[in-house]
């Protein structure tokens, strides 16, 4: 407020801060999720920040090496401008990119023959690699052979994880947090056995590759104290480290000249996502971890494993075709009315009892559609792809439409018209950016 400070840095919040005679508004990573909060109220930070440059006169950069459809469509249209950046930072070569077809190699394979090569190679010569692997923890799933049960979160439809070094079963999503167990919940057959891999199984097994490799890895679990993430990062930079394990959190903005390698363990995993984005999320993932190889003096080799060689994502990824990629998914948005080409406003209802929510979501989508279905397409009701969270079943109805204010206007009207229940609750989400 005392106009001291000229930069002013911060996280999605800060686009609210207190400030005067705003001339320059920078967004980086624009196409990252994490810009729209996920509670209310429901803002986009990217998109306050548009807005705010606009009425404060400044002029607002959305930066990404992958930027996301709505910016990129909004460029087209003549309502940004769009510049590139032709070359890599110091000129740098791209990284050579390899795809690793993990249906060859044996059932179970964690690690292929290409990407353990080509790790063998990157320790003789001194030089650093990062494995990257969205998913903590140390194996998915508990699953029983003779019965076929799963063990769930009591709370969440999600499957437990298990945390092999704390010998605990947790839930991501709610925290709930149990003893691992040694037999089926359901049937008691001493035969279930946990499937899957997260990144505390990667580590062991490198370990178990490359005993003298040095590993550090990062990820929630390993990052709780909050001097860690520095820690692991410097050892790294200094090279106490040789081989960087993590998820997300090492996917961007990280800068190390003696990595040359990466490996993307599992790259398809959020191909599989019950969200309109999945090939874009993982289109932009892929690029973006590939992107910490070779930002030195040495080239760089990224190793793609999937199981989906063949997907787009990840043939357009491999050869740096991000028009290519860009041009036939919006044609695939557009077919099915899928942003950009339209908005999305999606309407969440939750409630303890799953047949009073699945009778008013009915109820209501009826109406709906004969109150306002002809300014918008109505699809639902259905449950949500994650139906129950934290003992809430949740449902949802989405609307598809180019004027948001009006189907909102109608939307509160017919809440005047339609009571909804106290044991109901319901959230609006305009643009959202997880459907989960």
């Amino acid at each position: 407020m005392a106009g001291k400070a000229r930069v002013v840095v911060g996280a999605r919040s800060c686009i609210f801060a207190p400030l005067k005679n705003i001339k320059l508004i920078i967004v980086d990573e624009e196409h990252d999720g994490a810009y729209k909060q996920d509670k209310t109220p429901r803002y986009n930070g990217r998109d306050a920040a548009v807005f705010r440059a606009k009425i404060c006169g400044a002029v607002c950069v959305l930066g990404s090496a992958t930027p996301s459809l709505e910016t990129l469509y909004n460029a087209n249209n003549g309502k940004y401008e769009l510049s590139r950046i032709a070359n890599r930072i110091d000129n740098c070569k791209l990284p050579l990119v390899h795809i690793a077809d993990m249906k060859r190699e044996r059932p179970g394979t964690l690690v292929s023959g290409i990407l353990r090569e080509k790790l063998a190679n990157r320790l003789d010569n001194g030089e650093q690699t990062i494995l990257f692997l969205n998913r903590r923890g140390y194996s998915k799933i508990f699953e029983c052979p003779d019965c076929g049960n799963v063990e769930e979160c009591p709370h969440c439809s999600v499957s437990m994880t298990w945390h092999k070094r704390e010998n605990i079963i947790k839930c991501h999503l709610c925290g709930y947090t149990a003893r691992a167990p040694n037999t089926c919940k359901k049937c008691g057959s001493p035969k279930a056995k946990w499937r899957g891999h997260g990144t505390q199984k990667l580590e062991d097994a490198i370990a178990a590759m490359f005993p003298s490799a040095r590993i550090g890895r990062m990820d929630r679990d390993a990052m709780k104290r909050r001097d860690n993430y520095r820690k692991v990062l410097g050892d790294f930079r200094t090279g106490k480290l040789d081989i960087l394990i993590g998820t997300q959190m090492i996917a961007k903005g990280l800068d190390f000249p003696r990595v040359t390698l990466v490996g993307i363990i599992d790259a398809d995993i959020s191909l599989h996502m019950p969200d309109f984005r999945a090939a874009e999320k993982t289109y932009q993932l892929i690029v973006q971890v590939a992107g910490r190889a070779g930002r030195g003096d040495g080239e760089g080799e990224v190793v793609i494993q999937t199981m989906q060689p063949e997907a787009a994502p990840i043939q357009y990824a491999k050869r740096d075709d991000m028009q290519s990629f860009l041009e036939e998914e919006l044609a695939n948005r557009t077919e099915y009315s899928y942003p950009p080409s339209k908005r999305l406003v999606r309407h969440i209802f939750r409630s303890h009892s799953e047949d009073r929510l699945e009778a008013f979501t009915e109820e209501w989508a009826n109406r709906a559609v004969e109150k306002f279905g002809d300014i918008c397409q109505i699809r639902g009701p259905a449950p949500a792809p994650l139906e129950r969270s934290e003992d809430f079943y949740r449902w949802h109805i989405w609307y598809f439409c180019k004027n948001v204010k009006a189907v909102v206007r109608e939307i509160n009207e017919l809440k005047s018209e339609i009571k909804i229940p106290d044991d109901i609750e319901e959230v609006l989400d305009v643009d959202p950016m997880s459907l989960m």
